[in-house]
This record gives structure tokens, sequence and C-alpha cells, in this order.
């Protein structure tokens, strides 16, 4: 009987977990040099938790189930609700609180592109401070993973702002916000005419409908905002407080990146517990969907307990940005430098071999041969695994204390001590 992975599921084979592994590394890297500190959750929670955080829209796309103890339970479709649950859990953590954390999370929807029913994704909150520094820099870790990826001008940045957009809807005559807002989030996904009839739906008329389509179709400048919404909004409800903190905030994250960074009125991420700054990164090109997103969302800390804790963050999954990375060229493992394959020709005791394989492996990659095939097939066999270098070991060179080298891009080749050889990688080796 042969059985099949799973529709959604991925098998990742070595091609694709170097490459992976060094996206996650990159990103975990940065977290820590802006002083972020790595959590972990666990895979199952109670199913209410995401009733509480986001209604049942999220709880219909759960891997859920009725536990052997009556439990209703998930597997985790999400982060942030298990990290505030475990910050609200304890009263002894000083704020403001750094955090990260590379879950893997589960969601029944239907499989395409940039999206699968499991993946891993890379998240980071700083909960405490409700400041634009706070939001800056949160959105400058996510600019500089991708830039320390090597994806500098492959992708832009667009903001906006949930009260902002809140005022423009109303300001057009918008009674249902929320379900307005629905509409917006599935902007790049429908026509025109589909999305004039959505808000008209929601209290808007016609034209209404079509210059909020206007409005929301060209992102702009940040320090444009004023001018934008100058005329569209009434002037004693524009909230100048909120617009020059959004203006700031774009400021400050131009000190972390050269990337674009747009003012965008289509985004507004589908959760309804954001509160005031909202964000994603798209590729300039256009052909996949947000590579990362996130916000602000004061207020679900107050959802599970009685802390009122403000919090800004970012999630960003290993599919889109695979996609991303690959179209870039820059899909590749993480170089370690000169790396060596141990070419056994020895006939029996292999120990001289080895005692070199694990004498490299201080300093340097070594893979050691652990079958009886030939010099040919081995040499086959170094290539596969990308080293550089193959050391051919034989009876000649374990009796004469010596190694051969050869060169796998040149194929050239030459006999060393085997000391001296050692001596040689402890001197290139950074201390």
């Amino acid at each position: 009987m042969k059985i099949e992975k799973i529709k959604g599921f991925r098998d990742q084979f070595p091609e694709d977990m170097g490459p992976r592994k060094r996206l996650l590394g990159v990103a975990e890297r940065q977290a820590e040099i802006f002083g972020f500190l790595k959590v972990d959750v666990p895979s199952l929670e109670s199913l209410d938790l995401y009733r509480i955080k986001s209604g049942e829209e999220l709880v219909s796309q759960t891997y859920s189930f009725v536990d052997k103890g009556g439990r209703e339970v998930t597997m985790i479709p999400e982060f942030t609700p298990s990290v505030v649950r475990m910050l609200t859990s304890r009263k002894d953590i000083s704020r403001p609180v750094r955090w990260y954390g590379t879950p893997k999370l589960w969601r029944y929807e239907e499989p395409q592109a940039g999206r699968l029913r499991e993946h891993i994704q890379f998240n980071a909150d700083i909960f405490g401070p409700d400041t634009a520094e706070a939001d800056a820099e949160v959105i400058g870790l996510a600019a500089s993973i991708l830039d320390s990826l090597e994806l500098n001008g492959e992708y832009e940045i667009r903001i906006s702002n949930r009260e902002i957009t809140e005022k423009l809807l109303k300001s057009l005559g918008i009674t249902d916000i929320q379900a307005a807002f629905a509409v917006i989030d599935r902007f790049r996904k429908t026509d025109e005419e589909s999305f004039v009839s959505g808000i008209m739906e929601t209290g808007a008329s016609r034209e209404q409908a079509q210059k909020l389509h206007e409005m929301i179709s060209k992102p702009f400048g940040v320090g444009e905002l004023k001018k934008k919404i100058t005329g569209s909004i009434p002037e004693e409800d524009i909230g100048q407080d909120i617009m020059e903190r959004m203006m700031y905030t774009g400021k400050l994250i131009g000190t972390y990146t050269e990337s674009s960074v747009k003012y965008d009125f289509s985004i507004v991420r589908g959760l309804s517990y954001y509160t005031g700054i909202v964000f994603e990164a798209f590729d300039i090109m256009g052909e996949f969907r947000s590579i990362l997103g996130g916000g602000r969302y004061n207020n679900l800390a107050a959802l599970l307990s009685d802390q009122d804790i403000p919090a800004v963050g970012f999630g960003m999954g290993d599919v889109v940005i695979e996609l991303l990375m690959k179209r870039a060229g820059k899909w590749h493992p993480e170089s370690y430098g000169d790396s060596y394959y141990v070419a056994s020709l020895l006939r029996g005791d292999k120990a001289y071999a080895f005692e070199t394989a694990n004498s490299i492996r201080r300093f340097r990659k070594a893979v050691v041969e652990v079958s009886e095939r030939g010099l040919s097939s081995q040499m086959k066999a170094a290539a596969s695994t990308g080293c550089t270098y193959a050391l051919i070991i034989g009876d000649k060179e374990a009796k004469s204390g010596t190694v051969t080298v050869r060169d796998l891009t040149t194929g050239e080749q030459k006999t060393l001590y085997r000391e001296e050889f050692l001596d040689s990688l402890e001197k290139e080796s950074p201390q």
C-alpha cells in the first residue's frame, strides 16, 4: 500500500532544509541583535483561546478536536494568542518585553501559491510601550531580516492605520465598519465592481464606494498622508496626533532600510483585534501575496486577563519568502567556508581516516566515508555533499602520516604531512 502525504503539507528534503535553516537562522540572529529573546509555545492550545481572540471565522479554519479529557483543543493556527497568554500568566516580567519565536502553525485552508496548511512562521512582538518608536522598531526588525537575506530592492513596506481608515469610512457614510474592513482586506483578490458592490452593502453610495476604491488603489509616500486626507475627512475628525505619529513612524522606518516605505489604505489586516498601525511587506513585482504582516494590538491582553498591555508585532511565514528568495536567486544554504570529504581507501582498520576527520572537525566541516566503495564513487559522493576538498587516504598515507588533498573544483591535488595540514587549518580558522 502506497501512502501519500496529506494535501497542504510538505516533505522537506535536504536541498530545501539547508536554505530554510539559513532563513530562520538569519531571522533569529537579527532578532537577537535587536535585543529580542526567544520563547516557544505548545503546539496544542484550548480552542477557546481563539474564540476569544479571533471569533468563529478563524476557529472554522483550525485543526481542532475533542481530546480524551473531553476538552476542545486545536493545533495552533497563530502564535500571538499563546504568547499573550504566557505573558499575562506572570506579573514578575519587567517591561518592555521583546520576544520572538519560530513556531509551526496549522490552518485548514485551501492550499495555493504561497499558502499551505502547515508552515513555519517567524514572529516578533514588543509588549509595554504604545509609542511610534516601538512600532518602528518592530517594522525595522522585519526590514532588517529581509535585507540580511539579500532581498534589498525586492520588496517594499506598506503601512496604514486602522483608526484613520475607520474615520475615512465613516466620512463616506459607511455604517458597518467591520464589514467594510473585510471588503478592503480582499481588495487585491477582487475586481473593481465586486469591491464597489461590497462597500455599498456597508452603507456607502456608489459614488462614495468608487471614491474609496480610488483612494486605496494607489499607495503613496507616508509624508503625503495629511494632504491625501484633507478634503476626505472633516477637519475636526482628522486626528492630528495620529497622523503625525504615522508620518514620524515612516521617517523612523527609513533609518533601518533603504527599501521603499509607502502608505496604503488597502492594508487593514483581516484580524479584528488590530487597534492602530498595521503593515505588510510586498515583493515589488506584485507576483506573490504579502511576505509578512502585523500591527498594533493593544486590547488583546485585556481579553485574556485583567491586564492592559499595549503590544505591536508581526509574523513572517516561510512559504512566501521561499518563493521570493528562489525568484531572486537567494535560496541557498549558509556557507561555512571550506569543507572536506575524507575518502578512505584503507583496507581493514580505518582509524587513521577517522582520526583525521575528527581533527578537521575542530575547525571545519568534514564528512568521512563509511562504506567500502571505490575512489571514483567516493569522489562523486564528495561532490554531492558540496564539499570543497577531498582528502584521499590510503595505506600509503596512513603509513607515512600524510594526506592527499584534492581541490574538487580544479582537480589539483597535493600530498602534505597530516600535522602540517591540520596546523594550516588552525591558522586559517577565525579565533
